[in-house]
């Protein structure tokens, strides 16, 4: 935990080091585009819990950079049958390194009737295409730690 803590805080740290280093290599998301400030919304499949379990986040993120985006947001997870549904929040930090490939930080919460688990999340993502990407997570909570590979598709 504390080596996971401990690496997410230097890279985070020596993000913005690495961008003033190179003056003629400006890695900028969207065609040289600011990634508009703006209120979100997302969804999920938690596989990893069961089946059928979704995730749905909502929140504002804030362009601090034309790479960098500060967000916060509001998590409800569906439940079953034998898994309680939760609510969270969460903040963090999505870093573009190019058009394609960004680096995203997350701490938050989850709440269910009995309490309350703190996680922390790290996932990168490659798109392949406008509409197809590639993602890796690592998940570190109370309970549980979780690494996940995926293919993401947008509409």
């Amino acid at each position: 935990m504390a080596r996971l803590l401990l690496g997410m805080i230097l890279l985070l740290g020596i993000q913005p080091v690495f961008a003033s280093e190179f003056d003629d290599f400006e890695p900028t998301y969207n065609s040289n585009k600011e990634q508009p400030s703006g209120w979100f919304l997302s969804s999920q499949s938690r596989h990893q819990q069961a089946f059928d379990v979704w995730q749905i986040d909502s929140g504002y993120a804030y362009t601090i950079t034309k790479n960098t985006q500060l967000y916060l947001s509001t998590q409800l997870t569906s439940g079953t049958a034998t898994l309680r549904g939760s609510r969270g929040i969460a903040s963090g930090v999505k870093y573009n390194f190019t058009p394609k490939v960004s680096l995203q930080s997350e701490i938050n919460t989850a709440t269910t009737k009995e309490n309350t688990k703190l996680g922390i999340e790290v996932s990168s993502q490659y798109d392949l295409s406008d509409q197809l990407n590639l993602r890796a997570t690592v998940d570190y909570e109370e309970l549980e730690q979780v690494i996940e590979f995926g293919l993401g598709f947008s509409f």
